[in-house]
């Protein structure tokens, strides 16, 4: 063993925003001549858990992240590093997020070194999951724990190492050889061992809890007080949601709002609770799963993003909470009253990353809603409750004056969020007043509310969104009832090269109406052909569900150019062409 210190002269700190990075080559000579070579990709940061919370180069970060299992339909986590590098850009670019827990095992190096070129914090764990076993399995786990930290600990992406089994019970002597090995092999980070208990033995550097307690009520996490073995210690949320709430892209879009909200009150609370580093959410995409775990079909429909990678509602959580991040302009309803029971419209929010978002009623504005107006309020685009149907419209289209009006839309906007039987008796008392100041009747009331919000048994309305930023007008969505749909599809790259291994592309299908809005109830059956070097992972019948999908093609060996065709039974068609090379690998 050889040691060398060097000074590596004026360098950039390796950080999420600049995730800077360097490469140090190491020469074995014989005489002048050079026998063998290595290249290691390095990053130089500081990175700090401390009591009131995590700290990169200084400077205190809020973690927000989600959990990632290495899985793809069909093949499992066989995958090339293509499409591990592509979860790493879904994570940073699609949704947004700073951290990625890569749960319950080390992933792909490929993966870790996207993470590192897009700057993505990572923590990572030794394999397992509950069980301890006995003395053998256990010297078996500190061989697996060496081999992570000496093949992992030069990406400068990881901050914490996870040294024990995740959500398994204390084991005092166990975890302390943990603690001491990675310590040992890395005195440069610091431990976490991910644990579903509250309290117990401490062994690590940061207490790190899977916090499920949040039910769709109360808070969204609990205190770290009442968790923690010692307060003083550093604290990160590494799960939650998931399994509380199993959300699938096909579920009706009452479920898929919930779903949204839930993580979003988790995220609220994480930043608005002291002393908690950040948290991680349950998780980044659905995956399959055993027969005594998930759903029927063996599938676990706790992710953010399905199988695919098409994303649910929750997504938008993540996605709008960096300004710098695409544009992002999503509203939890298709504003269709049949989807809403007894045709109330409920409590509809908007997911924006936008300054505001003006609100338009068959080209009449209605409302501008300010980011100020979430009841998120540490977070730093929380969803905005549309508590605004009527605007000014009752002043300039029935000419009623401003008091008037004013009385009337604020029982009328109340009847859209809660339905007749759940206005509250206050509101009750102000229809009174109404019908007798104004001389009105009740069938008064009820004919503007069907006019203005109701819908029902008249035409449908068109609604607008308009996301505002610096003043102008960076994005718009339109929800009407469709009158057309296509077929699209995304393809991750074009461009396939086979080197060690064959190289994937994947394919995000999706059905939509004119305004590009996803068409939640198609299941449309999609057709899958290739021509040239390339050939299908999966089947070549696929079923949409929630109106979204996905494939995979994979080349075969042979350069050239190639072409997938997707059709539906009713005529729709779409082609992606691919070039194909290949590598000698020496």
């Amino acid at each position: 063993t050889i040691r060398h210190q060097f000074d590596a002269g004026s360098v950039d700190l390796w950080d999420v925003e600049q995730p800077s990075l360097y490469e140090v080559r190491t020469d074995l000579l014989s005489g002048h001549r050079i026998i063998d070579q290595h290249f290691a990709t390095v990053g130089f940061r500081k990175a700090v858990f401390q009591e009131d919370g995590f700290y990169l180069n200084g400077r205190r970060l809020q973690i927000r992240g989600l959990n990632r299992h290495q899985s793809y339909p069909y093949v499992g986590y066989a995958m090339p590093d293509s499409m591990q590098e592509y979860d790493a850009r879904i994570l940073k670019e699609e949704l947004g997020v700073n951290a990625v827990r890569t749960s319950h095992y080390p992933q792909a190096q490929s993966f870790v070194n996207a993470c590192d070129e897009k700057g993505l914090l990572v923590f990572t764990e030794f394999p397992g999951w509950q069980h301890i076993g006995d003395q053998a399995w256990k010297d078996q786990a500190q061989v697996n724990l060496k081999e992570m930290i000496l093949q992992y600990r030069n990406h400068p992406s990881i901050i914490l190492w996870g040294v024990r089994i995740n959500e398994s019970v204390d084991d005092e002597a166990f975890y302390q050889r943990t603690n001491a090995v990675a310590h040992a092999l890395d005195p440069s980070r610091q431990t976490g061992g991910v644990r579903c208990y509250k309290k117990g033995i401490f062994q690590e550097d940061v207490f790190t809890y899977n916090d499920f307690s949040h039910a769709g009520k109360g808070p969204g996490i609990e205190p770290k007080a009442d968790v923690t073995a010692d307060k003083q210690k550093p604290y990160l949320v590494t799960e939650y949601n998931g399994h509380m709430f199993p959300t699938k892209s096909f579920d009706c879009e009452l479920h898929r709002q919930e779903h949204a909200l839930r993580h979003a009150r988790v995220l609220n609370d994480a930043a608005r609770e002291s002393g908690v580093a950040g948290s991680f959410g349950w998780c980044m995409f659905d995956y399959n799963t055993h027969k005594d775990f998930g759903s029927g079909d063996r599938i676990c429909y706790h992710g953010v993003l399905d199988m695919f990678r098409n994303p649910k509602l929750a997504a938008a959580v993540y996605a709008c909470q960096s300004e710098d991040h695409a544009p992002v302009l999503e509203v939890s309803s298709a504003m269709d009253i049949g989807e809403r029971p007894a045709g109330t419209r409920g409590d509809i929010y908007i997911f924006t990353n936008a300054d505001s978002v003006r609100m338009y009623r068959n080209d009449d504005f209605i409302k501008e809603f300010r980011k100020e107006d979430s009841s998120y309020p540490d977070l730093p685009h929380g969803p905005i409750l549309i508590d605004d149907y009527l605007g000014d419209l009752l002043v300039t289209r029935e000419h009623f004056p401003q008091k008037k009006s004013d009385a009337i839309k604020e029982v009328l906007n109340e009847a859209a969020r809660k339905g007749l039987p759940g206005m509250s008796k206050s509101t009750y008392a102000k229809v009174g007043r109404i019908m007798l100041r104004y001389r009105m009747k009740q069938d008064d009331l009820v004919a503007l509310f069907n006019k203005y919000i109701g819908d029902w048994g008249g035409t449908s309305t068109t609604y607008r969104f308009q996301a505002i930023k610096d003043g102008k007008v960076i994005l718009t969505r339109t929800l009407t009832p469709a009158t057309s749909r296509k077929l699209t599809a995304e393809v991750s790259h074009t461009e396939l090269t086979e080197v060690h291994t064959y190289d994937v592309a994947a394919v995000r299908i999706r059905i939509t109406d004119e305004n590009g809005n996803v068409l939640p109830f198609a299941a449309d059956p999609v057709i899958l052909k290739t021509s040239g070097p390339i050939e299908i992972i999966g089947p070549s019948i696929l079923p949409l569900r929630g109106g979204m999908g996905g494939t995979y093609v994979k080349t075969t060996g042979t350069a050239g150019d190639a072409l997938l065709t997707l059709f539906t039974p009713d005529g729709f068609h779409q082609e992606i062409r691919f070039n194909v090379k290949t590598a000698d690998v020496q």
